[in-house]
């Protein structure tokens, strides 16, 4: 009943386990998706307010054209610098509707342009009263000087009002921008540069208007880079979620590593369960590294990504060379730290490229730890499913899978096949005598002895209790024998001890049962194995039993003793 008990607490143990990993699995989409919708969100509001200040500066550029028109037809008389001007002057009243269009959501511009527009009619009126003065009376310094002047202060109002607007889209920019960092937080910094530079480049055009489709240009090329680097985290992790073993996701990790480092080297390293070494386990490029400890890294030792790209700047231990940038960033799911992703760029970097490539890493990193932390667990939840928790053997389900399976091919090759049930004698008394601590000890001490005394193709399994059985493959009964009586000189020869208490000698019996010979069923033969183990019992214990020669001479030897 203790047993079963602690059965049902290791499977309640399991399901929540396996429920807690779905739940975070779930979690993970969830997030995804919102991230996914807040950046398709402050892209159209960037690209919107991106069309406000590309808006305001061809309202500026008009003005400009329009008294520069002016001005050229009054010196010259020239009629094409009248038609200019007139064109002009009617794109900046387009120019002035279609901000005003783009700016409805925003009642503090509306009023800002509300202003800008008396100044702005006033000043497309006076463009319009110099030329009908020209027209009447020719060139009149007098009047048109007065028309200059009064122009160039309404020229000074309508610059003060076009930057102010300008002014506040950039600080809507900004505040868009910060909101879409919270939002996506490290997710999203080569995102957030790329629209940095975009608006640097942009602000620029103001004063060099041929550089505005360079600018444009180099945006689409960072947002596009960055949706094709989130796309390819999100086929990497659902790759690696997929996975059954860390064979296949050393291959993905390597692609994807060269995929999103190309001409950098790189590898993924994770510690050993001990805690004293760092394994690779998937490297790309020119990165080799032997295994090294966790002492040599500084960013493991840090907690925190460790860059070293100058020779002045501390390096790691275990990175053998000194050119280029080596960057170092520790990967942690969980509050747990499983290993580290290591770069290494042949060549000198700026700052900038420094920066796009720890942000970049970083973002990679953080995905590679959370895929290897869910394949941990589901390695171990494999674990737990198929093996005995005291003794490390496998568990009676998968004995009974296992057997059934053997059976299946000894069936097909004609193979002889042997179960060799063993119990410990004496072991209830033996509890009752030393406790159930000691009781567990040499289950443990009788489970690594199987493990250690068994062939490879073998399959030790704990039965239940301290019964114990042996799958033999390819083993007839006189093998069977003799690997029984093996392990049973191998257990009288043990020595426990538990605490300062030495416990005895223990020995064990057991029991044959032959495929087909003894039954062609896992039924059959665990039943005829169980009978040969009571046989061994009954004749006295520390004997091997079964219907071989082996068995019976053994027996016969022991009697004789």
């Amino acid at each position: 009943m203790s047993y079963l008990n602690h059965s049902y607490k290791r499977v309640r143990i399991i399901d929540l386990t396996f429920s807690s990993a779905l739940l975070l699995l779930a979690a993970m989409l969830v997030l995804a998706y919102h991230i996914r919708i807040e950046v398709a969100q402050s892209n159209r509001l960037t690209e919107h307010t991106y069309e406000v200040i590309m808006s305001v500066d061809q309202l500026n550029n008009s003005l400009l054209q329009a008294e520069s028109s002016r001005r050229g037809y009054v010196l010259t008389g020239n009629q094409q610098e009248k038609a200019r001007c007139l064109s002009f002057s009617q794109r900046t009243e387009d120019n002035f509707q279609e901000l005003k269009k783009l700016t409805l959501d925003n009642g503090s511009q509306q009023g800002r342009l509300n202003r800008l527009q008396e100044y702005m009619n006033r000043k497309l009126t006076i463009f319009r009263l110099s030329m009908n003065a020209y027209d009447r009376k020719g060139f009149d310094p007098e009047s048109q000087a007065q028309f200059t002047e009064e122009g160039s202060t309404l020229m000074g109002y309508l610059r003060n009002g076009i930057q102010d607007i300008k002014t506040h889209e950039k600080g809507l920019l900004a505040v868009r921008r910060a909101e879409e960092q919270t939002s996506l937080m490290v997710l999203t910094m080569v995102i957030l540069s790329g629209m940095l530079i975009s608006f640097i480049l942009l602000s620029l055009s103001y004063y060099i208007a041929r550089r505005e489709t360079r600018n444009h240009i180099l945006a689409a090329d960072e947002l596009e880079s960055a949706n094709r680097d989130i796309s390819d985290l999100s086929n990497m992790t659902q790759l690696l979620q997929t996975c059954s073993d860390f064979e296949e996701a050393r291959s993905i990790l390597a692609g994807y590593g060269n995929k999103f480092f190309s001409g950098d080297s790189g590898g993924i390293y994770l510690i050993n369960s001990s805690r004293t070494l760092m394994a690779d386990v998937a490297v790309w490029g020119n990165m080799e590294q032997a295994p090294f400890s966790p002492d040599q890294c500084w960013a493991l030792r840090l907690g925190q990504p460790h860059l070293s790209a100058k020779e002045t700047d501390v390096r790691c231990q275990h990175v053998a060379t000194k050119e280029g940038a080596h960057l170092c960033i520790p990967l942690s799911a969980h509050h747990e730290t499983l290993g580290t992703l290591d770069l290494h760029h042949p060549k000198e970097m700026t700052a900038a490229e420094l920066e796009k490539l720890r942000a970049k890493a970083t973002s990679f990193a953080e995905q590679v730890a959370l895929a290897i932390r869910s394949l941990q667990l589901r390695e171990q939840l494999r674990e737990l499913s198929i093996r005995d928790p005291l003794t490390g053997l496998l568990n009676r389900r998968h004995m009974e899978e296992s057997l059934l399976r053997e059976i299946s091919r000894a069936t097909r090759t004609k193979q002889p096949l042997s179960v060799l049930m063993m119990d410990v004698d004496h072991f209830k008394h033996f509890n009752d005598t030393y406790g159930h601590e000691a009781g567990d000890h040499v289950l443990k001490e009788f489970g690594h002895l199987l493990q250690n005394q068994v062939r490879e193709s073998d399959i030790a399994c704990r039965f239940g209790g301290e019964e114990f059985t042996l799958i033999l493959p390819e083993a007839d009964c006189d093998t069977a024998s003799d690997i029984g009586n093996r392990i049973r000189s191998a257990v009288m020869d043990l020595q426990l001890v538990v605490g300062r208490q030495p416990l005895g000698r223990v020995t064990i019996s057991g029991g044959i049962a032959v495929f087909p010979e003894d039954g062609d069923t896992i039924q059959q033969l665990l039943a005829r194995s169980d009978e040969a183990l009571y046989d061994a019992k009954k004749n006295g214990r520390n004997r091997i039993e079964g219907s071989c020669a082996a068995a019976a001479v053994a027996a016969k030897g022991k009697a004789d003793k």
